[in-house]
């Protein structure tokens, strides 16, 4: 399967809860109100639309340091391993930058999982303010609260919360773009609940939803043991593509 509409949704996906300004060469996404959350403050620049990169760098600096933020650079998913290229023309501009693998798999098989007995799955549609505690905040996440409240005002996003003896203990949420593919988001679960299952059961009923849905599903795992997580919920390695991040490092 062709995965470039999944990969324009990686650059544009934090549309979905965070300011964004356009511009010619890539988008500015920021949110003074959540400062910790990187996918919420960062600039997305495009290979192919910058004609000065120094110019489109100074302009990225300005922006956010006036905004009293942090200035972080994506580049395209779609710009494989762009940042290697200009890593001098980054650091000239005072940033710091690397690349990062990120492992793209899409959903093709049947889930395997079978869901413990004593871990129940809803789809929720409304923020709840119990998921802070025993979700968010138990995993040290707290940016992500704000995050996931925006999200669900969006009727293209699908969350799931897991319940064990009445109480939230773990999410996962993802959403539906406009050209129709589906990317899962995120996948968390409080600290002192991981290893019982919960994190499977929250993605076979995410991937249950997904099959009823007719769509395509996509998504690229944060670490080996949400890569067998998934790798059992039916999902399969496409392929690899290097991300390039920048941070401003004066």
């Amino acid at each position: 399967m062709d995965m470039t509409p999944f990969y324009r949704e990686e650059d544009i996906f934090p549309r979905e809860f965070t300011g964004a300004v356009e511009r010619p060469w890539g988008i500015l996404f920021y949110s003074e109100d959540n400062r910790d959350s990187y996918d919420s403050n960062h600039a997305l620049i495009r290979r192919d639309h910058v004609d000065d990169l120094p110019a489109v760098l100074r302009e990225i600096t300005a922006f956010y340091l006036s905004r009293g933020l942090h200035p972080v650079i994506y580049q395209s998913i779609l710009d494989d391993g762009w940042f290697g290229e200009i890593a001098g023309a980054l650091s000239d501009a005072g940033y710091r930058s690397w690349l990062e693998e990120q492992t793209y798999m899409l959903l093709t098989q049947e889930s395997a999982i079978v869901p413990p007995a004593d871990v129940e799955v809803r789809r929720e549609s409304r923020w709840q303010d119990a998921f802070a505690d025993g979700i968010f905040l138990a995993a040290g996440e707290p940016w992500e609260i704000p995050v996931v409240k925006r999200q669900l005002q969006n009727p293209g996003t699908r969350f799931f919360a897991a319940y064990e003896q009445g109480r939230p203990v773990g999410m996962i949420y993802g959403h539906v773009n406009g050209e129709g593919v589906v990317r899962i988001d995120y996948l968390l679960v409080a600290p002192a609940h991981r290893g019982k299952g919960v994190g499977r059961a929250l993605t076979h009923a995410f991937v249950a939803e997904v099959r009823r849905s007719g769509l395509a599903c996509a998504l690229w795992p944060d670490g080996d043991t949400p890569r067998r997580i998934y790798e059992d919920a039916g999902f399969r390695y496409v392929e690899t593509r290097m991300a390039g991040r920048a941070s401003w490092n004066k």
